[in-house]
């Protein structure tokens, strides 16, 4: 009996302690996944813009989704980032469908619409505002039981004001060489890029090869610029900061052509946008990399089509 309870005894010790967040949220409810994560505000435009989420219904229901909304602005001057407090933009009715998709469109005059920043409304037309600018929708979450839930942060939208190329895009085509070994690029087609405006040329660029939306390290990101005639060029750093990639120092064809070989570097073909003036879907060709000390290089090729909603 003794050997058998101690056999028991330690069954049990062995089990993982963990919780399942799945079924946790299934009960609890609230769960919300923000499918526009980006919206590419562009000044002067007039449009609406699309934003949507899912909201998963488990065994309590979520019955309404309250938007609250920021603007968050620097100051060119001193650089201090200052944002607004929160308002609420709307509520939405949810209904009980097992996965509801929530679609609503948002306009410059609903953006600004109850917000003050620095003791004043936001100007009346978005000519009054400056590349770098963004708008934050949280969303908060009212089940059946009564319960409210503030989404984490991962879990917002953000309607960033920039120029034409900023956005999100989906990877159309790409390729990856691991220190001289083709190191299967193609597995992320299909995924989807954030770019971002930092002023009128300049353009921060989120993910890096397989580093991805949910995924990236703190290091996968890079800036670049396209001139007047629609050519990419890359930061080596940027305010003052060395650009590392995920290595040690970043690699471009133009900085390290003896270790970008196996990616294309003809101009004719990579580091430029094809813009498409009627639907707006354009296509930026880029190719870049990092190099590791004591290891080698990484590159990178890919090719990314604006998504427009």
């Amino acid at each position: 009996i003794k050997l058998f309870l101690l056999c028991i005894l330690a069954v049990v010790s062995c089990e993982p302690n963990y919780q399942d967040l799945a079924t946790e949220n299934a009960q609890t409810g609230g769960l919300v996944e923000v499918k526009t994560k980006l919206v590419g505000y562009v000044i002067g435009d007039g449009r609406d813009y699309d934003v949507s989420l899912r909201v998963f219904q488990g065994e309590t229901k979520t019955t309404s989704i309250q938007v609250l909304k920021t603007f968050t602005q620097t100051d060119p001057e001193t650089g201090i980032t200052s944002t607004s407090e929160e308002v609420e933009h709307e509520t939405f009715t949810i209904s009980e469908d097992a996965t509801f998709i929530l679609d609503f469109t948002v306009n410059y005059q609903q953006l600004r619409e109850g917000i003050t920043f620095n003791g004043a409304p936001l100007p009346e037309t978005d000519s009054g505002l400056q590349i770098g600018d963004f708008f934050t929708f949280i969303y908060v979450s009212t089940t059946s039981n009564g319960d409210v839930f503030r989404n984490a942060s991962s879990a917002q939208t953000k309607i960033s004001v920039g120029t034409r190329f900023a956005g999100t895009y989906k990877v159309i085509a790409s390729d990856y060489w691991r220190i001289g070994v083709q190191s299967g690029g193609a597995n992320w087609v299909g995924e989807n890029r954030i770019i971002e405006s930092v002023d009128a040329t300049t353009y921060f660029h989120q993910g890096y090869g397989p580093f991805l939306l949910e995924n990236w390290p703190a290091e996968a990101f890079f800036y670049f610029s396209v001139d007047e005639n629609y050519n990419i060029s890359y930061f080596q750093e940027y305010n003052g900061a060395t650009i590392t990639g995920l290595g040690s120092y970043l690699i471009t064809c133009e900085s390290n052509p003896n270790d970008m070989v196996n990616v294309p570097c003809d101009p004719a073909i990579t580091n430029f946008v094809e813009t498409n003036d009627d639907t707006g879907a354009d296509i930026l060709y880029m190719t870049y990399g990092y190099y590791t000390d004591g290891s080698g290089p990484r590159e990178f090729y890919e090719v990314l089509q604006k998504v427009v909603e």
